[in-house]
C-alpha cells in the first residue's frame, strides 16, 4: 500500500503530482513498510511478490483495479519483474 498515489488522489482538490509528493514525503519519514507476519510467524512471502508488481504497475500509471487484471493474467509464478514485464506486453 506504500506508494499507492491512488488512495490520495480520490481525495477532492489532490492531483497526481501532489499525491505522489505526498507519498514520496511520508515513505522518508516511517521509511520503508515492514513485511506483514502471518499468524503462523513466518513472513507471508506468498502474497509480497504479487504485491510488488502491482505497486510497480500502479506507479506506471495503471489503476488498481487495471493492475490487479493484468496480474491476473500473468503466470503467478513468475518473480515480479517478470510479471510487470508480461502484463505490459499484454497491455
Amino acid at each position: 500500500m506504500l506508494g499507492d498515489t491512488a488512495r490520495f488522489q480520490a481525495i477532492p482538490g489532490i492531483g497526481k503530482k501532489t499525491a505522489e509528493r505526498i507519498v514520496l514525503e511520508l515513505k522518508e519519514k516511517i521509511g520503508e513498510a515492514p513485511v506483514p507476519i502471518t499468524s503462523a510467524g513466518g513472513s507471508d512471502s506468498g502474497s509480497q511478490p504479487h504485491l510488488v508488481a502491482r505497486d510497480a504497475l500502479v506507479e506506471l500509471g495503471y489503476s488498481l483495479g487495471e493492475a490487479e487484471l493484468a496480474l491476473a493474467r500473468v503466470d503467478p509464478e513468475l518473480p515480479p519483474e517478470e510479471r510487470v514485464r508480461e502484463a505490459l506486453k499484454a497491455a
